[in-house]
């Protein structure tokens, strides 16, 4: 049972970009299309988010809790662990992406195993198609716009991206029947990701 390669949520896709005002009226907000399609206009180097799943694999469904970081600057990368317990036993997932490689670590394996990360896991990669603005809401970090879309892979998603500074408070996707959802709560505290030490990793 792997873990899914979506939760590199890409910080520096879901930024907006500042809002035009009317004479005298409120704050348009942007399109949805504008909230996926303006990296880098806030100031977000990293990011700390928690995370709640509900997954389904083959023949086994099972729900899992866990947390993450992603860096946006100076280089992209993303670590998150979740863990869950089936039948009494614990389980626990891992994975590190950065330099365009994708690190995860499984409890059926003991060694790390790497590959080249694909489109919908880098960050830098991230896009999203038939966005659609839903609205505004007010969530425990900030008033917030709502979009749904899908990425590059068709998966569809949902962000709440911050109106104040366009930083992103909370992502939920849905791939092949199971759900997560990501919630931001830090922001800038210095925070690093590197991948594993070469004597870890599986050849």
């Amino acid at each position: 049972m792997k873990a899914p390669t979506w939760l590199v949520l890409p910080i520096s896709v879901l930024v907006v970009a500042g809002c035009s005002n009317t004479a005298g009226g409120p704050a348009k907000p942007p399109t949805a299309q504008e909230i996926l399609a303006k990296p880098d206009t806030a100031n977000v180097r990293d990011g700390h988010f928690t995370l709640v799943a509900h997954i389904v694999s083959g023949s086994a469904t099972f729900d899992a809790t866990g947390d993450g970081i992603v860096i946006v600057k100076p280089q992209q990368a993303s670590r998150f662990t979740m863990q869950t317990t089936i039948a009494g036993q614990p389980l626990k997932f891992e994975e590190i992406i950065i330099g365009g490689k994708e690190y995860d670590l499984s409890p059926d394996n003991p060694r790390w195993t790497v590959k080249a990360s694909t489109n919908s896991s880098n960050p830098s990669s991230f896009k999203g198609s038939a966005a659609v603005y839903l609205g505004e809401e007010t969530l425990p970090q900030g008033k917030a716009w709502h979009v749904k879309a899908k990425d590059d892979s068709g998966n569809p998603f949902e962000a709440w991206v911050r109106e104040s500074d366009g930083y992103p408070l909370k992502y939920a996707s849905t791939m092949q029947g199971s759900t997560f959802t990501a919630t931001f709560d830090r922001f800038n505290t210095g925070q690093t990701v590197s991948a594993p030490p070469a004597s870890d990793i599986q050849q």
